[in-house]
């Protein structure tokens, strides 16, 4: 074995190097450094190529480009481009790119890539921890749906050099812009009046990455928390935001936070949401917890304030880094389908933590009139596009989009079935990857739907209900996914019988630790029809579920 394992890694470098791409169903961006090293900052001049014939086309390297150009590219992120996380010397680094009018890089120019608004700066980001490449293509559609700003997605192969490396997800970097963050330019004349109240970036992030203005909050975040939350000014940029502009900003989030912090959260005249977009806020409470963004409201995590004049209210978003959401972190219970995000730092490993949750929104869930919008929203979405079936019909068509292209990206990076930082579920296989994230979106609509339908109640609504039991998808063809907790360890017995009570299968004792448990079902040898599903632990938790097969 230590033989076989010793001559994978004499041959890697010659896999991942041999992989080739000459068409593709996906858009190809083509880049070529003319012999530079791209680094992390500054940016080094580069000729990028589109090769992009359109929706349903082929596109082949050997045509004429759609787009020829001078761009500037770089590394981006912080934990994305750590290699000792990640599989040393073979990481699938994301980029930034911004498109200039010449090799200088003094101009930037904008363009339209791949159908989507123009703009000077762009994103690839690798999906590299996400398998199924689904994480934030999905979180920003729903973002989008929701009324969360966004950034706009397309699928493509990228080509640096002449050497494939691999599927990439194009996005829109987050920046000030009509067709990004729609608010007021704010230039260094503007301080005084109705000029200096907006428009205004901020960012609550790690701090690495380029330079910006920035204010810490007076309070503690979260409720074990000692960190204060650090507020970061993406627009106006440093060195370019004026003193009176930067004195604006941190005030006005200081004295919002003061009165949100210090009102009566059940007060109808409290003056805390008179300077807040209540609806914004909504909204991205709903995104977070629908896939629970382990990174959510405490990183990644951005707002924005146009002028007074135009409305001039904080508003969440846009929505940003999700690659790590929907169940696939093995840290602050990311895995489960369960609990509440903004909670999530509420523990030991929680309040040690160097980046906490803002304490806005553990207050906000106190005042009733939040929760019912909370409560009205969840309604209105599960009945239109925040379901299963419309989930599913999203990821089932991207990946017919995607399944030559992730062929051959899984060859150039042969990462399927080992776990990448910070992986709960490994799968050995694409289909894997995908069937778990759908089991575990189903189980997460079905706490959420039973924990929401609460917040209409003004004395019950910060409490949690929780679910003895489920059985999801279900119905199903006779694979299903069975979530449970535990108050403590049990032995855990089930049974399945037909609707006349006769017993059809009996486990075994299965053993369990305390926490939430969840357990594979394989019931493909019954014929379709109903079935109830009964279990008993030696805790004392017990329920009766029917279960449906279909053909």
């Amino acid at each position: 074995m230590k033989k076989c394992l010793f001559f994978f890694w004499l041959l890697l470098p010659a896999l991942l190097v041999g992989q080739s791409l000459s068409v593709s169903n996906l858009p190809i961006l083509r880049i070529n450094t003319k012999s530079r090293i791209i680094q992390d900052e500054p940016k080094i001049p580069v000729v990028m190529e589109l090769f992009d014939s359109g929706t349903g086309q082929l596109n082949q390297v050997s045509s004429t480009p759609t787009i020829s150009t001078i761009a500037g590219i770089e590394f981006r992120g912080s934990t994305s481009q750590a290699d000792f996380i990640f599989l040393p010397g073979y990481v699938k680094k994301p980029y930034g790119i911004e498109i200039w009018t010449d090799s200088t890089g003094v101009t930037a120019k904008k363009m339209s890539l791949v159908q989507m608004p123009e703009e000077t700066d762009w994103v690839l980001n690798a999906s590299y921890n996400d398998r199924s490449f689904m994480r934030d293509f999905l979180a920003q559609m729903i973002a989008g749906r929701l009324g969360v700003l966004n950034s706009k997605t397309k699928f493509v192969e990228l080509i640096i050099n002449d050497e494939y490396r691999g599927v990439y997800i194009l996005m829109e970097k987050i920046k000030q812009g009509k067709n990004r963050v729609p608010i007021s330019d704010l230039y260094p004349t503007e301080n005084a009046g109705d000029d200096v109240t907006g428009g205004y970036l901020l960012k609550i992030d790690k701090t690495s990455g380029s330079p910006s203005a920035n204010f810490k909050s007076n309070y503690t975040s979260g409720i074990l928390g000692t960190q204060k939350c650090e507020f970061q000014i993406e627009y106006p940029k440093y060195g370019i935001i004026t003193q009176q502009q930067f004195i604006y900003i941190r005030d006005y989030i200081q004295t919002w936070e003061r009165k949100l912090m210090t009102e009566d959260m059940n007060d109808s005249k409290a003056s805390f949401r008179e300077m807040m977009d209540v609806p914004s806020f909504v909204n991205y409470f709903i995104l977070n917890e629908t896939v629970r963004n382990v990174d959510g409201y405490r990183l990644s995590s951005y707002l924005y304030k146009d002028k007074e004049s135009l409305g001039g209210k904080i508003k969440m978003g846009p929505a940003w880094d999700f690659n790590i959401a929907f169940g696939n972190a093995d840290y602050l219970n990311g895995w489960m389908t369960n609990g509440f995000v903004y909670k999530a730092m509420e523990n030991v490993g929680g309040q040690n933590d160097a980046w906490q949750v803002p304490f806005w929104w553990n207050k906000l869930v106190q005042d009733a009139s939040f929760r019912k919008a909370v409560a009205t929203r969840w309604k209105e979405v599960r009945k239109t596009f925040l379901n299963t079936n419309s989930l599913f019909a999203s990821i089932d068509s991207a990946q017919v989009v995607l399944k030559e292209p992730l062929i051959r990206n899984f060859q150039k990076f042969p990462l399927m079935g080992r776990k990448i930082w910070p992986n709960y579920y490994v799968g050995s296989t694409l289909s894997d990857e995908v069937n778990w994230l759908k089991n575990w979106i189903q189980g997460r609509l079905t706490w959420l739907d039973a924990q929401l339908a609460i917040y209409d109640n003004p004395i019950l609504g910060n409490e949690q209900v929780e679910l003895p039991s489920l059985v999801y998808p279900n119905p199903s063809k006779g694979l299903f996914t069975w979530r449970f907790t535990l108050s403590k360890s049990a032995e855990v017995n089930y049974q399945v019988l037909d609707l006349q009570g006769r017993v059809l299968i009996s486990s075994k004792s299965l053993n369990f630790g305390a926490g939430e448990q969840i357990y594979t079902l394989d019931f493909s040898n019954l014929p379709a029809g109903s079935y109830l599903f009964q279990w008993n632990a030696t805790e004392g938790s017990s329920q009766k579920l029917r279960l449906t097969i279909s053909n």
